[in-house]
């Protein structure tokens, strides 16, 4: 907290509270009462209909009950998430814009890219984690294997070739960390877009995919394509009968595509905290939580530091993952 931002605060406080010391004040929970005044700004640096934009509506929605007080959504689509989330870490770190961040922005870009208009280490207040989705591994029917295990020992005797969204997305990290792990080499063939790339492997011209809820259980449940593994560390409700990679002989295998609520740093920590609470009480309700599973995702909350611990084992992971790979960040 610096000292200009601890101002803000002092001087959004009562009369009476002046009166404290500045340290005092600012740990008077009439400080953080005064807070929100006005409307609160979500940016989620995706299109509309996505899960991001799901996500930030949904807690949006809640919020505003909660707190009196407007909170408005702001699509920032553009660069690969790269603009939106720019913006949010350039705004006014008072608490009435904040970022509907996610691991490709926060966790992977930061690898991949050297130009980004952030700091990803440093222009963000974590608030909370608000909801992970897991990917699926997926093969053709056609390729005589039922379990990671067999898929392995395949791919160390054939070539496999393997589709994504694209360079840097999370299929493409799923299957990266999965070859490094299990001491194969398969071949990567990026498409534009997720749909393009479960066409090609439903077709037989590539063996397998990794794609992310509900779209994945989707193709397993119709048989189009088989279903072998998950790729969190626990099974997914949406599909309880496929268990994980890490339990198929590849301990420690853990990929979850999250999405989390930032602030611009040097945002009061007590508005942090504030809407940290703000966010977990709103993920714990029933309804909501039943909402989000039924949309594949599988929302969870953190304290503000959980968070920025787990981002930084996030952002650490996919760094060695795409070192070790060798993958170009002008491929992106």
């Amino acid at each position: 907290m610096d000292f200009l931002s601890t101002i803000r605060v002092i001087r959004s406080c009562s009369l009476a509270a002046l009166s404290f010391t500045l340290a005092a004040a600012w740990m008077t929970p009439a400080c953080a009462g005064t807070y929100p005044e006005h409307a609160i700004k979500i940016i989620v640096p995706f299109t509309p209909g996505g899960t991001s934009d799901v996500l930030a509506r949904t807690v949006a929605e809640q919020m505003a009950l909660d707190l009196g007080q407007p909170v408005v959504v702001e699509n920032r689509p553009g660069a690969g998430s790269a603009l939106g989330t720019g913006v949010a870490a350039r705004s006014a770190p008072d608490g009435y814009t904040l970022l509907m961040g996610s691991s490709s922005a926060l966790a992977v870009n930061p690898a991949l890219l050297n130009d980004l208009p952030y700091d990803a280490a440093r222009s963000f207040a974590p608030i909370s984690l608000v909801a992970g989705i897991q990917n699926i591994l997926l093969v053709n029917p056609s390729l005589p294997v039922k379990n990671v295990q067999e898929l392995i020992a395949y791919g160390k005797t054939h070539k496999l070739f393997f589709g994504s969204a694209g360079t840097g997305s999370s299929p493409h990290m799923s299957a990266e960390l999965f070859q490094s792990m299990a001491g194969i080499e398969m071949t990567h063939v990026p498409f534009k877009g997720g749909p393009q790339a479960l066409s090609e492997t439903v077709a037989g011209r590539i063996n397998l995919v990794f794609d992310n809820m509900p779209t994945a259980a989707a193709m397993v449940k119709s048989g189009q394509l088989r279903g072998l593994a998950v790729t969190a560390a626990h099974p997914s409700p949406m599909v309880p009968e496929i268990p994980t990679v890490a339990s198929q002989g590849l301990p420690g295998y853990d990929v979850t595509v999250w999405y989390g609520l930032l602030a611009p740093a040097g945002t009061p920590p007590a508005i942090v905290e504030m809407l940290s609470k703000e966010t977990a009480k709103i993920l714990a309700r029933a309804d909501i939580r039943q909402k989000l599973i039924d949309i594949g995702t599988e929302p969870q909350s953190m304290a503000p530091d959980e968070f920025g611990a787990f981002i930084t084992g996030e952002r650490t992971k996919w760094a060695e993952v795409i070192h070790k790979a060798g993958i170009s960040m002008a491929a992106r």
